[in-house]
């Protein structure tokens, strides 16, 4: 392959990440509906934690940068966190 393919190849994964951010908010809505219905606080520090240790064990498995895959699943959790703040209508407080 050459670099024109790899650069491609690339792009192609990178498309795929930015569409599994979307699905992952989306889902992030259905969340927040259930979080309703059950009278759930939008923010669950044990349920962030989880993720969060769920995604660096993946990313230690993997031989990953685990300091720059929990940057990524920090940025992840708050998009969903804000999200749910956005559906609640609390998406102007600090």
């Amino acid at each position: 392959m050459s670099l024109v393919d790899y650069r491609r190849e690339g792009q192609n994964i990178d498309e795929k990440i930015v569409r599994l951010i979307g699905e992952r908010i989306r889902l992030s809505e259905k969340i927040f509906e259930a979080k309703r219905a059950e009278g759930a606080d939008i923010e669950d520090p044990l349920q962030e934690k989880l993720v969060m240790t769920r995604a660096l064990d993946l990313a230690t498995e993997l031989n990953l940068d685990t300091g720059a895959v929990k940057e990524i699943f920090t940025v992840l959790i708050k998009m969903s966190v804000n999200k749910q703040n956005e559906l609640l209508g609390d998406d102007n407080l600090p």
